[in-house]
């Protein structure tokens, strides 16, 4: 059973809800592809952070009123989940194949990733915030795990539920002539 007063976002004996953002959290989600660079940026500094792959996305649970201060980053693929947003969580012990934890919520680890480290560490990959909306997404790139804007699609899949999955390759690694793309996601 979870500690709803510790950890308000975590549904209790369940493997995932819907769970209603109140005054004592928010989330911040992402192209889930930017999360392994993201948790690397934040180092010990990271909270928790879940993976929704029919999505194609990565949450970061934080404070309530995180980021109030952010200029608007939606044109860069990153959504803020504010009071009264519903977001799906997966429960305390992760729900199988689908929704994993890439940070789990343990005792000895923070509650909530700190604000400004995320901020930083999104701009490690984003470039400075104030412009990175305007600037547009960035893709990471399938060969190197270089983040780039300059990429080309090289391969994309369907899936039963969500928007499938897609494959990138920056400039340097196509003027490699880098052609070994996994089909897989």
């Amino acid at each position: 059973m979870s500690d709803t007063t510790r950890w308000p976002y975590l549904p209790s004996d369940r493997p995932f809800a819907v769970m209603t953002v109140d005054d004592r959290w928010c989330a911040l989600s992402m192209p889930l592809d930017w999360a392994p660079l993201v948790v690397g940026a934040l180092g010990d500094l990271c909270g928790p952070v879940y993976a929704e792959p029919g999505l194609n996305r990565a949450y970061w649970l934080l404070p309530s009123g995180a980021g109030a201060d952010w200029p608007d980053l939606s044109g860069a693929s990153v959504e803020w989940h504010r009071t009264g947003a519903e977001v799906l969580v997966p429960g305390p012990d992760g729900c199988g194949g689908s929704m994993a934890w890439h940070r789990y919520p343990l005792d000895d680890s923070p509650v909530f990733t700190e604000p400004a480290a995320l901020r930083l560490a999104l701009e490690t990959l984003l470039g400075p915030l104030e412009t990175a909306g305007a600037l547009g997404p960035v893709a990471i790139c399938h060969f190197c795990d270089h983040p780039s804007r300059d990429v080309k699609l090289i391969a994309w899949g369907e899936q039963m539920s969500g928007p499938g999955w897609s494959r990138y390759a920056c400039r340097p690694c196509m003027r490699r002539g880098l052609r070994d793309i996994r089909a897989d996601p």
